[in-house]
């Protein structure tokens, strides 16, 4: 189980817009209590609301790998707090959106007992500060380090994700992670998942097989 996410709450209450949510979560950015002081008496205490989110997000859909992609969401929105020092939050609705110039990717493959791939598509200054965050260097323009960094960031959480499974006796074992430009995702059994931070949004694509 993840840590309790307070932005998720606010996010899935639905008082507040996503422009709202990113400024909230920016202003927390500098005073961890901004998002504590939002919790009233009208706001539902959800002790996994990052579940809930990635639920309605699947409206019904992906019965069989739902309660996976669930489990990898929490961890995955931890590790942004843990290894990026951001807040972080799941839109509720399907990410079907497309986003001028969002097509930069990063993905890993778990094989083994399961089949999953999981990854990331951001437009470039989105992509950019989430390797600077991760590296912690002051990275100017998307090179070859700021792409290392985000596959490393992957290679990270997925390596936790395999740990906690082998905990359940489930064998999993990683791939090699890998990158892409003017990426559209397309991969089976897909889950794309709109994530809202304090500097911007991105999708994290879950899927059985490479998307792209």
């Amino acid at each position: 189980m993840g840590e309790f996410n307070i932005a998720q709450c606010l996010m899935n209450q639905g008082n507040h817009s996503t422009d709202e949510m990113q400024e909230l979560m920016h202003k927390a950015e500098e005073d961890g209590a901004t998002l504590a002081h939002l919790i009233t008496d009208d706001v539902e205490i959800d002790p996994r609301p990052v579940r809930t989110a990635v639920g309605r997000a699947a409206g019904g859909a992906w019965d069989e790998e739902l309660e996976l992609y669930s489990d990898y969401m929490e961890l995955f929105l931890d590790s942004m707090n843990k290894f990026m020092h951001t807040e972080a939050v799941v839109s509720p609705v399907l990410a079907e959106d497309y986003v001028e110039g969002e097509g930069r990717a990063s993905s890993q493959g778990i094989g083994g007992d399961i089949s999953l791939v999981t990854g990331l598509v951001a437009r470039d200054p989105v992509f950019l500060e989430l390797a600077r965050r991760y590296s912690e260097e002051d990275l100017p323009e998307i090179d070859e380090l700021a792409v290392d960094s985000l596959e490393e960031f992957l290679n990270v959480i997925n390596g936790i994700f395999t740990v906690d499974l082998a905990r359940r006796k489930i064998n999993a074992e990683l791939g090699l992670p890998r990158s892409g430009e003017d990426v559209q995702p397309h991969g089976s059994r897909q889950l794309c998942l709109r994530i809202y931070t304090a500097f911007g949004s991105f999708r994290v694509v879950l899927a059985v097989d490479e998307f792209f």
